[in-house]
């Protein structure tokens, strides 16, 4: 027996109706939208950070810590951008023996075990659906051959037995 407190009549119950529903969906899709605005507007600012150049003789920090580290790998410091430092910085920290560090500069340079992986599923992914289209191909090419293949239909032939009900002699 249902329990009388969920039958509650005139009561608003989980379910919205369809006008609400859509109410409350399009509410979450302007949210949607401003998150991804919002995030759009970071990425643009931390990649316009990152690009600008470093003022090498303003910072001490830069001159004490930095510069040395940029020359030590080779880099022109006068033209090196926050983004050499950053790099850097993370290079000679997997130098020194820390994992995540050197995770993090395998994966920038593009040899993700991960990334790998996937791209060689792709690859037999196209490999297997070329496959398929190429047998499809074979099938309808074998298919020419037979009765009705070049546009004409196939006749089917029905034969009845005569037992006698069809009124016949």
């Amino acid at each position: 027996m249902a329990n009388e407190e969920n039958l509650k009549k005139g009561e608003a119950t989980q379910f919205k109706s369809g006008e609400e529903a859509a109410r409350n969906g399009q509410k979450g899709g302007v949210a949607s939208g401003a998150s991804r605005r919002r995030k759009k507007a970071m990425r643009q600012t931390v990649n316009a950070l990152l690009g600008a150049g470093l003022e090498v003789g303003e910072s001490t920090f830069i001159e004490e810590k930095i510069k040395p580290r940029l020359l030590a790998l080779g880099i022109n410091v006068e033209e090196a951008t926050y983004q050499d430092a950053f790099l850097a910085g993370i290079l000679l920290k997997a130098m020194k023996g820390d994992v995540r560090a050197a995770e993090f500069i395998r994966d920038i340079a593009g040899e993700s075990p991960a990334l790998n992986l996937k791209k060689q599923e792709l690859q037999l992914r196209k490999n297997e659906l070329k496959f398929k289209q190429e047998q499809a191909a074979k099938k309808a090419g074998s298919d020419a051959d037979k009765p009705g293949a070049d546009g004409e239909e196939e006749r089917v032939h029905i034969y009845l037995p005569d037992n006698g009900r069809f009124g016949g002699e």
